[in-house]
């Protein structure tokens, strides 16, 4: 059943009204008519089940049958990624915000090809909107402002950062997480030919723990997608219901 965006709905709610462009797409793109039933996420950690009530040019209503509260998990999971040229960049929010990613951290290094704009946030938060709907999921992550990569590690915040590195000897991202004691972790992807010297070296100064996916050269999106995989398979081991 598809799933759609009600950023305002709340729990008391017996009667959503829904309009803008996910009118539009309720009754010209997915055709659901009078009758029809539907999902709604607030991105907030609500998801409800209901029946469009009625439809009219510009607005519809959803009857609410049922509404269930969604906990984030703990330790949560956030990723810092490159900016990314050809918006590969975008396959990164999209398969991480079906993975659960609660977080985004979009970057800068001294190999990033591509430059913010005034609305990449802005256009990050509209794939990240498309995603949270394609897999029902109750919340919709964070994009945070592009940052430097010493403006991320000075602003970590609940995070512990990790970063993976292809050239030396690391540990595994699951050897790492289970010293950790739970604790919130960010992945830190590089960009298109990996960090140069002077940021490996700071990171290193920085003390910031150096993970490995194995033996291959992987692209920066794929790199983040196998990282949050494993990752996730890791806490998925320890709480079946980890979410």
């Amino acid at each position: 059943m598809p799933c759609f965006y009600a950023p305002n709905m709340n729990i008391n709610d017996d009667l959503i009204l829904i309009s803008g462009s996910e009118h539009h797409h309720i009754c010209h793109v997915f055709r659901r008519k009078e009758g029809d039933e539907v999902i709604l996420s607030n991105g907030k950690g609500l998801l409800a089940e209901g029946i469009i009530d009625s439809i009219k040019k510009k607005e519809l209503t959803v009857s609410v049958n049922k509404m269930v509260t969604m906990q984030k998990s703990q330790p949560q999971i956030a990723v810092a990624f490159p900016l990314l040229k050809n918006k590969h960049d975008n396959m990164i929010i999209e398969k991480l915000t079906e993975l659960g990613v609660k977080d985004f951290f979009p970057i800068t290094t001294e190999r990033t090809v591509r430059k913010p704009s005034m609305n990449t946030v802005e256009k990050f938060n509209k794939v990240a909107i498309a995603a949270m709907k394609q897999c029902d999921n109750a919340f919709l992550p964070q994009i945070r402002e592009v940052r430097s990569l010493s403006g991320l590690i000075e602003e970590m915040g609940k995070y512990v950062p990790v970063a993976a590195l292809e050239i030396g000897k690391h540990r595994t991202l699951n050897e790492i997480a289970a010293n950790l004691e739970e604790k919130s972790i960010c992945i830190i992807i590089g960009p298109e030919g990996g960090f140069d010297k002077g940021e490996i070296e700071y990171l290193q100064n920085k003390n910031i723990a150096t993970f490995t996916l194995g033996n291959h050269i992987l692209r920066a999106e794929t790199a983040a997608i196998a990282s949050v995989s494993q990752l996730t398979g890791y806490f998925l081991h320890n709480d079946p219901e980890y979410y």
